[in-house]
């Protein structure tokens, strides 16, 4: 089997976590290079999962459509792909051709014959929490995400790291604690008002490039943030972005859900301005 350097695969992540979080710029962007730099985050996304064999998986992207093949060994791992698939940015639409190993079933059963599938389902669904609460960190304009690591095991969140104010901390945890299916969070973030990471540098270089954010990149982040969050019944409720204003349309049941979906728009980065125009109770 062929053997990467350790360096090579460092430098890879580094990479990958410096994109992740980075805003699709304007429409005139070649697309060509988007889509070249989309699937080598992807591919650094299975290659950091480990849930998932990424030699196993081929990913092709063409004009923000990511085509997967080859062989997992479980339907949740063939929907685990699709979803961390549908979270790289720039990434619009999956189309998920994987197909489910025949011989694989005999991974899920112990000694005794007993099916450990359950417990391999938990182990997703904290890293799909996972990549959740990091992907809000990344997207909120008030909130340094890649300087923050996170961390799930049963649905309590753990996040660690360092930031440079108490309210960024306690608007991080707040993200994590609003986010839906998430049981409790441990919040061991560190406060280092003087101290500037490179990673803070990025962050505040991403905050600072609000007008060159796209659109499409908002009004997707926007949605998303609202599916995510369990305050808000996001299925109601309809995005529109022009010129980096966000326009919301639907239904809301409360004062609250839509103070919540107006603050929730109002956070993610680039967005000039909210727009409420929900229809009447």
């Amino acid at each position: 089997m062929k053997r990467f350097p350790i360096k090579s695969i460092v430098t890879a992540c580094a990479i990958a976590m410096t994109t992740a979080g980075t805003p699709v710029l304007a429409e005139s962007d070649d697309g060509k290079s988007a889509d070249i730099w989309s699937r080598a985050s992807l591919t650094t996304t299975y290659t950091l999962n480990r849930h998932l064999n990424p030699f196993k998986i081929d990913t092709e992207v063409h004009n923000g459509v990511a085509t997967l093949r080859g062989t997992v060994d479980s339907d949740v791992e063939r929907h685990l792909a699709e979803e961390l698939a549908l979270g790289v940015d720039g990434i619009r639409e999956v189309k998920n051709e994987l197909k489910i190993s025949p011989d694989a079933s005999s991974k899920y059963a112990d000694n005794k014959g007993k099916s450990t599938e359950r417990s391999f389902i938990d182990k997703v669904e904290d890293a799909n929490l996972t990549a959740k609460v990091k992907s809000q960190l990344l997207w909120n304009g008030s909130t340094g995400g890649l300087s923050i690591d996170v961390d799930t095991h049963s649905g309590v969140v753990s996040l660690s790291g360092d930031v440079d104010t108490v309210a960024e901390s306690e608007l991080a945890e707040q993200i994590a604690r609003n986010t839906r299916n998430v049981l409790g969070v441990k919040n061991n973030l560190k406060v280092h008002g003087n101290k500037v990471s490179a990673s803070d540098k990025v962050a505040r270089e991403m905050r600072d490039a609000k007008q060159n954010v796209s659109d499409g990149w908002i009004t997707a982040k926007v949605k998303s943030a609202l599916i995510y969050n369990r305050n808000v019944d996001a299925y109601d409720i309809d995005v529109d972005t022009k010129n980096g204003v966000v326009i919301l349309h639907g239904r809301v049941d409360s004062d609250f859900e839509r103070e919540q979906v107006i603050s929730i728009a109002a956070s993610i980065k680039g967005v000039k301005s909210v727009k409420p125009e929900f229809d009447s109770n």
